[in-house]
């Protein structure tokens, strides 16, 4: 027996230290797992840009006193016309979770109905319009990362804004309708009354930044070359941003801060975009 007290006593504090060790080194090797290879990437694309409307159709009505007539206010619908679009995105990533900063670049027209020209004038007379675009945001890829891997899809979100750069200023697209009041039955409809006056605010347009966010989904199709890689990007996305279109209704009788004005909401943008290009990857 006081041969195997001495192998008992070594095996217990053997099995001791192995269950006590465990736990520690199980924290260790969860915090010292690295998030995966770092690596930036440069791209260059371009493509196409298209917008919805700025604003939809608005129309305002009020009865004259002088003439008892139905007066109303129409506003056409105001569109930035479908242009060419260029970016250039820069991304520092960590495994499948990136940092991204993007700029874009598209000129095209502010159009009525869907036609370049007759804002302000005749047709042809049109309004030359330069947008830009800019955001910072993450990414996140959505297959883990290898550099084997020819493939890379990602999802990307970001804030930021979009910058409209008319070549010159100019207000949403009024027209004034009068026509007679309706009737029944023949007869004619008298105002007793005048109504309280109502002022039209228009803000005119020039030069408009509009905070937007930015989001949309992308992928890299990659030829390995060293630590690095270069290949075909693919990306679809859309900043979303209020309308830079203000009407507002103001009551010139009402107190300054009273609640005299009201503002029409025109609603939100969308810019979606469709672009391809080449991207470069630096990779350790």
């Amino acid at each position: 027996m006081g041969t195997r007290e001495p192998g008992i006593h070594l095996l217990s504090m053997a099995v001791v230290l192995v269950i006590g060790s465990a736990p520690a080194r199980a924290q260790t090797d969860l915090y010292s797992i690295p998030p995966g290879p770092t690596r930036l990437d440069v791209s260059g694309s371009t493509g196409l840009r298209l917008s919805t409307d700025w604003s939809d159709l608005i129309l305002l009505g009020s009865v004259s006193p002088a003439s008892g007539a139905l007066e109303q206010l129409l506003a056409r619908d105001l569109v930035v016309e479908p242009g060419p679009v260029f970016d250039l995105a820069v991304t520092y990533w960590e495994g499948r979770y990136g940092f991204r900063v993007h700029g874009g670049f598209a000129r095209s027209c502010l159009a009525v109905g869907r036609g370049c020209g007759g804002l302000t004038g005749p047709a042809g007379d049109a309004v030359g319009v330069d947008a830009w675009t800019y955001d910072v945001g993450g990414a996140i890829g959505l297959v883990d990362y290898a550099r084997n891997r020819w493939a890379w899809p990602f999802v990307f979100i970001g804030v930021g804004a979009v910058t409209y750069d008319l070549e010159r200023t100019v207000g949403p697209p009024l027209t004034f309708i009068e026509r007679p009041p309706p009737s029944d039955r023949g007869q004619t409809l008298v105002v007793l009354a005048a109504p309280r006056p109502l002022a039209i605010v228009i803000d005119e347009l020039g030069l408009e930044t509009k905070l937007a966010l930015n989001v949309g989904v992308g992928t890299d199709l990659r030829l390995g070359i060293g630590a690095g890689s270069v290949g075909l990007r693919l990306e679809v996305s859309d900043h979303i941003h209020a309308s830079p279109v203000q009407v507002r209704l103001v009551d010139p009788e009402a107190f300054i801060g009273a609640g005299g004005a009201t503002r029409l909401d025109a609603g939100y943008v969308h810019n979606l975009r469709a672009a391809a290009g080449l991207v470069v990857q630096f990779g350790r």
